[in-house]
């Protein structure tokens, strides 16, 4: 994933069979408030059907339109099926206004 600016902390220790999982999610603003909404969660992906898909979503979130209260949209990986914080395996995000993905820390 090194493609995307993200450093792969998890390179050197994945399983030959690893799954991973894709959450797509719109940040909105609200009272001040960022919220975060889950848009779409894919989960049960192999290494190839991962970087195929992290690759469309990327395609198709850039031309999606936001919400009245939107941000903007994150693409997190996640490298298993009980996924928490600490596994992210890749994260990109589009900010309103912008038609590129920024690689940032979660």
């Amino acid at each position: 994933m090194r493609d995307y600016g993200q450093t792969n902390i998890f390179d050197d220790v994945m399983k030959e069979d690893e799954s991973f999982v894709i959450v797509v999610q719109e940040v909105t603003e609200q009272g001040g408030q960022l919220q975060k909404r889950v848009l779409r969660e894919y989960p049960g992906l192999k290494m190839e059907g991962m970087r195929n898909l992290f690759e469309h979503l990327k395609d198709v979130y850039l031309s999606e339109n936001f919400s009245d209260r939107g941000k903007y949209f994150d693409l997190t990986v996640y490298t298993n099926e009980d996924y928490a914080a600490e596994n992210i395996y890749a994260h990109v995000k589009r900010y309103r206004n912008s038609k590129e993905w920024t690689a940032t820390a979660k």
